[in-house]
């Protein structure tokens, strides 16, 4: 594979410059040293996993400046450049790791961290394929580095090879079996694989590991909520947002957890939590997922809206699947129309605003079972869309296409 070469007169520059010279009279860079920045990155990229994202960072910075010094005076020594382009890379760097991996494949072609870094590269260029080849040979030029063989069964996840994941994150945790993050994404692989009790006994030994690893509890969290665990859930959203208060997916799921608990009003302080986020600027999207719970034979999902916007503003939807379905076989929605606000308030207009409740099928059937003045609550819409779901309570109108 054709290796990233820096140009003819700056290598030269670096190689053999005013730099060189002056490495001849500066301390030498020793094997404490390294170690010394090598714990340092480890514990910078360890907090980037948790609640510690300023400190972090910071510490990443003051690690690349520290190391930019050591190189002004030691330019060809490999372990330096190959800090600085890890501390780029955590940094979010990339073209500045990539003039670093450029310096250390200069100075060492054959270097397993060179390809490593490389792989890394490649990975995050989107181009799985190169990346893996590069990957392969930082495994086989040092196989009790068990990062390159995390890295290496990320890869073949991206190319959607299980097997071959499974077999390079197996071989990470054997070369080093307390790495947090080599269990996490284990855990997930086992999820993709369908074994969602092994992805939890991987996720939990993730948890106990690395107590601040944010993303180990919340998959944790989904894993036992899903299984109907809904008080351990509870313990690992509450330890997540502990950690991270502001990550507007875990309010959500907290939200959830309280509900299947019967907090009421827990769940209405994490909702106002999350709306709160929302108002600032911080949640992705329009809507959030307010329940799942499951009714018969069939699963409901409840999408709120955090704002009724438009001609045809919805609420709540409450979504029903069949077993196995990817689309819902009905939906019963809270809506406010604007036509029917238009109409009701030039009759009178100190009427509130207007909702209706209509429920909706495939084959576009329409059927409307009650019209309100007012928003009503959550909890008396969630009961009066069960009695719909159970037969209860029959529609007040109801349109098909082509009824004659």
């Amino acid at each position: 594979m054709p290796r990233l070469r820096l140009p003819g007169a700056l290598l030269a520059l670096l190689l053999t410059g005013a730099g060189c010279a002056a490495s001849r009279a500066a301390r030498p860079v020793s094997e404490e040293d390294r170690e010394g920045y090598e714990a340092r990155l480890r514990k910078a990229q360890a907090l980037q996993r948790g609640a510690h994202l300023d400190a972090s960072r910071e510490e990443l910075e003051s690690l690349a400046r520290d190391v930019g010094e050591r190189l002004e005076k030691h330019p060809r020594d490999v372990g330096l450049h190959t800090v600085l382009a890890r501390a780029a890379l955590a940094l979010h760097q990339p073209d500045r790791a990539r003039v670093e991996t450029e310096r250390v494949l200069a100075l060492a072609p054959d270097q397993a961290e060179a390809h490593y870094l490389q792989a890394f590269l490649l990975g995050g260029a989107r181009q799985p394929a190169a990346a893996l080849a590069e990957a392969r040979s930082a495994t086989r030029l040092a196989p009790h580095q068990g990062r390159y063989w995390q890295l290496l069964g990320t890869l073949h996840l991206q190319l959607e090879q299980p097997t071959e994941a499974r077999a390079a994150l197996t071989r990470a945790l054997e070369v080093e079996p307390r790495d947090a993050q080599g269990h996490f994404l284990l855990g997930l692989l086992s999820l993709e694989e369908g074994k969602p009790d092994e992805a939890l006994t991987a996720l939990e030994r993730a948890r106990e590991l690395e107590p601040d690893y944010v993303m180990a509890h919340t998959h944790a969290g989904q894993l036992l909520q899903q299984r109907g665990e809904s008080a351990a859930a509870l313990a690992c959203f509450q330890k997540a947002a502990t950690l991270e208060p502001r990550n507007w997916r875990t309010r959500e799921s907290l939200v959830q957890v309280h509900q299947a608990l019967g907090n009421m009003a827990r769940r209405d302080a994490e909702r106002e939590a999350l709306l709160e986020l929302h108002q600032e600027g911080l949640v992705a999207q329009d809507y959030f997922i307010r329940e799942r719970f499951g009714e018969g034979e069939h699963t409901v999902v409840v999408v709120e809206d955090f704002e009724l916007k438009g001609d045809w503003a919805k609420r709540y939807e409450f979504q029903v699947y069949a077993p196995g379905g990817k689309q819902p076989v009905r939906v019963v929605s809270l809506g406010s129309y604007a036509f029917t606000n238009a109409f009701a308030h030039e009759h009178d207009p100190s009427l509130p605003r207007l909702f209706h409740l209509d429920a909706y099928a495939p084959d576009n059937t329409h059927e409307t079972y009650g019209l309100f003045q007012g928003e009503p609550s959550y909890d008396d819409t969630r009961a009066k869309v069960l009695a719909i779901l159970r037969g209860e309570v029959e529609p007040t109108s109801s349109t098909k296409p082509g009824a004659g």
